[in-house]
């Protein structure tokens, strides 16, 4: 059995931590939030120690995963958790670039793994396109059309477009250009974005935060097209072949939160999220530089990330010269 705490508690986490633990060796020992409300709501439901300042939880308690949801100070927990080689498991719709990035490079500083919950990534027919997309050159996206509604908000939605285009488009991407439609109270109610890749392929993400639970996503490429709509637990993938007629799948699926616990289960997870963790946090970050400014913004390469590391020492040295610099003049 492993140790889980759990930092940020509501509705999706709850319906997490009861799927995870029917479908793994996780089980939660302490839960952390620091909203009284959300503490009652956690004690209620699970009888745990509760905790209302996250890091002396994380001090105080013995754990061996931290399970990161809708919290503040996410970048120092997963830090602290670090420390103590603990593995981090992480709500996608809950991380912007910012805690993506901290997670990433938790990894090579001593955390046990990543993983990133994206249930609804579990929906029929994503890992077949997303099969094909990458399996096969001729069908990587000249446009990748992503549409998509999330109840959760424009910010959940967006995250999850960005997650989407990562496994859908294999060609890297080099530049956003985003754009908000925001309310009389200045909250924003869609989003559109373009992304620009290496040779000349194009990504539109279109996002919206209404309770319509419905995606479109339409492929473009040389070897045909491809449509995936989904809602209401079920699918419809249409494949037309340049070559060939159409062909249309009519697919369903099951409780999606239950098939992220047996996916995260899985310890090949963790590769698998780890290598889109960077790709995700690097478009994320150009597009909220986008957002604010109104300009186009470059994707920095996720390869190029640094690390610096203190470590204690207690004695200083002068390393040996080993060579000598002359300089002659005429």
């Amino acid at each position: 059995m492993k140790r889980l705490v759990v930092c940020g508690w509501d509705e999706q986490t709850a319906a997490l931590l009861r799927a995870v633990s029917l479908r793994s060796d996780l089980r939660a020992v302490a839960i952390g939030d620091d909203r009284p409300a959300a503490l009652v709501r956690a004690r209620t439901a699970t009888g745990l120690p509760c905790y209302q300042h996250l890091r002396e939880m994380l001090r105080s308690v013995e754990f061996d995963v931290l399970l990161v949801g809708d919290t503040a100070d996410r970048e120092a927990l997963i830090e602290l958790a670090t420390e103590q080689g603990a593995s981090i498991i992480l709500r996608g719709d809950a991380a912007d670039a910012r805690t993506l990035g901290a997670a990433i490079d938790a990894v090579p500083l001593g955390a046990g793994g990543l993983n990133v919950t994206r249930p609804d990534l579990n929906r029929a027919g994503i890992d077949l396109l997303a099969s094909l997309t990458s399996g096969d050159p001729d069908w990587a996206p000249d446009l990748l059309h992503i549409e998509l509604s999330n109840p959760n908000g424009v910010e959940s939605a967006l995250n999850t477009a960005v997650a989407l285009l990562a496994r859908l488009q294999p060609e890297t991407a080099t530049q956003t250009a985003a754009a908000a439609l925001r309310g009389h109270t200045d909250m924003v109610l869609s989003a559109s974005v373009q992304v620009r890749h290496e040779d000349s392929a194009v990504t539109m993400l279109t996002v919206q935060g209404h309770q319509a639970d419905r995606w479109r996503i339409a492929v473009q490429s040389p070897a045909g097209r491809a449509e995936l709509l989904s809602e209401n637990g079920e699918s419809t993938l249409t494949l037309e072949p340049i070559d060939g007629g159409a062909d249309r799948s009519e697919l369903v699926y099951d409780d999606l939160v239950d098939l992220e616990a047996v996916r995260i289960a899985n310890p090949a997870s963790r590769r698998h999220d780890e290598r889109f963790a960077p790709i995700e946090a690097a478009i994320l970050t150009s597009i909220e530089a986008s957002l604010n400014t109104g300009f186009v913004t470059p994707v920095r390469d996720p390869g190029a990330r640094g690390n610096l590391r203190v470590l204690e020492g207690g004695q200083a040295t002068t390393s040996r010269r080993q060579g000598h610099l002359r300089i002659l003049g005429g």
